[in-house]
């Protein structure tokens, strides 16, 4: 206890010797039994016994969200209940969908199964639409926006007061005025930009408007750390957008904001907007009063999407840190140990836990293709060198890494075997695994694939291929640098 005073007298020393003791053991039981994460654990404990009184006030004041526990609990039954309600009124095509399409679907039997099982994600027939960057995906939210005769909701993680967010907010009004309900959540921290003004704009033209979590000034700091991190669009029930861009002119590219930015959404047209719709309605019936239940209107019947002769099937993956198994995790994994050719995988923020790693690694290992594209240049320094504490291992276990230069690349897809395609909103890093609300869609057939695996090809043309032998001459002072922000990054 070098803090204590050798001054003060042997009686007092010992009761603040006790005090500290008693309070160290406390903070560090504290932290093995609210932290599910190893390594986030381990970093707090590291943190606590070298700064020992300001390793206790970060964690308490960071570490901790003081109102998770209950917000989830209320956001678990909701999600019981729905779910039960959804199971009961809302058709389920899925077996009958893997017996139609048994010879395409046979390879992805377990996978959509197991998909399944995680969150009663149902296999559903969709048209899909690529949409590359937000050059292709603002117009085309706006022309399908302004064709809503029910309802609109939008759930996003990032809404600027810039062009793209004033025009997508001026459609939302017009549309109110003709009657359809319009629904918007959003992240309290990431769009605080827009609470005083498009906000306001909104609920005063007769949209509803929430915040998910709600952020206070005193709670900043534990409030902050589930952040909703997903960017879907649900329209009358049979259209839906979900993919990586927000709405901020930064994403689209006609217009100049000075770095080209890379990313991926997806139209669905179809059956699985249902279940985007089910995951919106659970998180929208706990952050305000007014709740909504399974309807006609809400999930009308979705119009038979004609046989082109070729699989078009979905599913939806929801996360969050309700969801005690990790989906997002999980099924990143099982689609890792799934494919069999090829694995095209881009992410920004790639912090993989032990077990993305391993199944990268076996996946190369076992003669699969596996390609990772990564910006060279990351928004964050800490998470960039966090990423590269991992290339090392997964060169020499055969993985390519590409990294992209024309600017960033912010898509979060995945592209297996030429038939399997993920587009969603999910990192691959802790955040996204278990504290961020966060949405993707896992889409079987050819056709869209093909899309997405074409899109991934011309992106590699922008990029740098690391080399294994070059890579490991780096300086010992650069991996212990890359070593130390791996630990910093479980606390991002």
């Amino acid at each position: 206890m070098m803090l204590l005073n050798s001054s003060l007298p042997a009686f007092m020393i010992y009761i603040l010797a006790t005090a500290y003791g008693l309070l160290l053991a406390y903070t560090i039981i504290r932290i093995l039994l609210d932290t599910h994460s190893t390594a986030k654990a381990l970093g707090y404990i590291l943190l606590v016994l070298i700064l020992p009184l300001m390793g206790m006030l970060i964690y308490f004041s960071f570490g901790i969200n003081y109102r998770h526990k209950k917000s989830n609990k209320k956001r678990t039954i909701a999600l019981d209940e729905f779910t039960k309600s959804f199971k009961g009124s809302v058709p389920d095509d899925t077996k009958e969908l893997l017996k139609k399409y048994a010879g395409s679907l046979d390879k992805y039997y377990d996978l959509i199964r197991f998909i399944d099982s995680l969150g009663s994600e149902k296999l559903s027939v969709n048209e899909f639409k690529l949409l590359t960057n937000g050059e292709e995906k603002f117009p085309e939210v706006l022309k399908t926006l302004e064709t809503a005769k029910h309802f609109i909701h939008m759930e996003y993680y990032a809404w600027e007061n810039d062009t793209r967010g004033n025009q997508i907010k001026d459609v939302l009004l017009r549309k109110i005025k003709e009657g359809v309900k319009v629904r918007i959540m959003y992240d309290d921290y990431a769009s605080r930009k827009m609470k005083h003004n498009i906000v306001r704009e909104l609920k005063a033209g007769g949209a509803e408007i929430y915040p998910v979590i709600k952020i206070k000034l005193v709670a900043i700091a534990n409030r902050a750390n589930h952040r909703d991190h997903r960017k879907v669009i649900i329209m009358d029930g049979h259209t839906g957008f979900v993919g990586g861009i927000n709405v901020s002119d930064r994403y689209d590219n006609s217009i100049d904001t000075g770095l080209y930015w890379r990313d991926t959404h997806v139209k669905i047209m179809g059956g699985t907007v249902h279940n985007l719709q089910r995951h919106f309605i659970v998180n929208w019936n706990v952050c305000q009063p007014n709740k909504l239940s399974v309807s006609n209107e809400l999930f009308p019947e979705v119009k038979e999407i004609a046989d082109k002769g070729e699989v078009q099937l979905a599913q939806i993956v929801a996360g969050g840190p309700l969801y005690p198994l990790s989906p997002i995790m999980l099924s990143y994994f099982k689609i890792f140990t799934v494919a069999k050719e090829k694995l095209y995988v881009t992410n920004p923020y790639f912090i993989p836990n032990d077990s993305i790693l391993d199944a990268l690694k076996q996946a190369a290992l076992s003669g699969v293709d596996v390609r990772i594209l990564m910006p060279e240049k990351s928004d964050s320094a800490v998470v960039g060198a966090a990423s590269k504490f991992y290339y090392e291992e997964l060169l020499q276990a055969g993985v390519k890494i590409f990294l992209y230069k024309k600017g960033f690349v912010h898509a979060k897809t995945v592209v297996a075997d030429g038939d399997l395609s993920v587009v969603g909103s999910a990192n691959m890093d802790i955040r996204s695994f278990d504290l961020n609300f966060e949405i993707m869609s896992v889409i079987y057939g050819a056709p869209f694939a093909k899309q997405l695996e074409g899109a991934f090809l011309n992106d590699m043309k922008e990029c740098t291929e690391l080399c294994y032998e070059s890579w490991i001459k780096q300086s010992t002072f650069r991996k212990l640098t890359y070593a130390a922000a791996r630990l910093v990054s479980s606390f991002l």
